[in-house]
């Protein structure tokens, strides 16, 4: 069987960890042969969150539905030298396997947006064209010291698979900071929610002797009527005084929530707005459905569009001469009827995209 019939029936992943990179070098021609596996990995920062941690956080997995779930929606054509469009190869909208092309492309752009890279195995006819192709499971293919694709730990020719490169090392390493910064602001604001007042002494003011275990106890006590046990009603003997020492700042746990989610929001490349952020000191605008929609596919979608349609265009793909693009036109058409019906409706036609509104 080969690497193809393995993959073609494969569904849907769970939450896939980082493993290593794949190449795609072998004894079949690659736009990659000269690339050394050092300038495309690097060492892993120590204790860098996996994709099923990261996507925890609320604000990145916002930002991850918009750009993966709209990618996988467009169509792709085809594109001579002279701009002249025709149908794409038939193997790239084919229903005939177990995984629709949709799927196949949502979780292809996963991979870029979280891992820089991801992998396709492929079906070629006897003059070598490529005639089904399907995505491989990240965490299902690495590569070896010597520099061949292993999947499932076995070594695969590379006319057997195409290796898709995106624009960066994937948000998991190069917002590393910024997300293992969004994780501790939601812990601390988990805490803040279970002891409002959070540094708390309880102060012995007598020479009463107490031991390990009846301060345990007594903090024990304390802690589950602070969190709401009992109504929050707690008991403290005239031997105990109770001091506050301050509570979790409100004003950073909010602020800092919002410019974790906004970091984010750049590292993805989509404006804060699409995720729910705001940027310190801006105002609330209008923006109409369409022109919101064409920042995103500017900013957030076109780098790994790029990099997929630049991939897919290469010869080993598609024959000379031919490009596969994404078409935005008839969703952006879409949007833009709609928005435009939306503002008549609610009498905004006369505003401009981006004119400011009074709260």
């Amino acid at each position: 069987m080969g690497i193809f019939e393995k993959f073609r029936d494969w569904i849907i992943p769970g939450a896939s960890g980082y493993t290593a990179i794949a190449s795609p070098w072998n004894h079949y021609p690659s736009h990659l042969a000269e690339i050394a596996i050092p300038d495309i990995i690097g060492a892993a920062p120590a204790g860098r969150l996996t994709r099923e941690s990261a996507s925890r956080i609320p604000a990145l997995q916002r930002a991850r539905g918009l750009i993966v779930t709209t990618i996988a929606r467009l169509p792709i054509v085809a594109v001579d030298d002279s701009g002249e469009e025709f149908p794409a190869p038939a193997w790239l909208s084919s229903t005939s396997g177990a995984v629709s092309p949709f799927h196949r492309m949502l979780w292809t752009a996963d991979d870029l947006f979280f891992y820089g890279l991801s992998l396709w195995a492929v079906d070629r006819d006897s003059s070598g064209t490529v005639t089904a192709a399907a995505r491989i499971p990240y965490e299902q293919w690495r590569v070896s010291d010597d520099n061949a694709i292993l999947v499932d730990d076995s070594p695969v020719n590379s006319d057997e698979v195409i290796l898709i490169p995106g624009v960066t090392e994937g948000i998991l390493i190069h917002g590393a900071d910024s997300l293992t910064q969004a994780v501790k602001l939601s812990a601390a604001a988990s805490r803040a929610a279970d002891n409002p007042a959070a540094q708390v002494e309880l102060h012995q003011t007598n020479e009463a002797p107490m031991t390990n275990e009846e301060i345990d106890a007594l903090i024990s006590r304390w802690t589950k009527a602070r969190r709401g046990e009992n109504g929050g009603v707690a008991y403290t003997s005239s031997g105990i005084e109770v001091k506050e020492h301050g509570a979790s700042n409100e004003h950073l746990l909010l602020e800092g929530r919002n410019a974790a989610a906004v970091d984010i929001a750049r590292h993805a490349g989509i404006p804060a707005t699409m995720i729910d952020a705001t940027l310190s000191g801006s105002s609330i605008s209008y923006q109409n459905t369409a022109a919101r929609m064409s920042e995103l596919v500017t900013f957030g979608l076109s780098p790994i569009m790029a990099a997929i349609s630049a991939r897919l265009s290469l010869d080993d793909v598609t024959p000379p001469g031919v490009n596969l693009e994404f078409d935005t036109t008839a969703m952006l058409k879409r949007l833009a009827d709609l928005s435009g019906q939306n503002e008549t409706d609610s009498g905004l036609e006369s505003l401009e995209p981006n004119e400011e509104v009074e709260e």
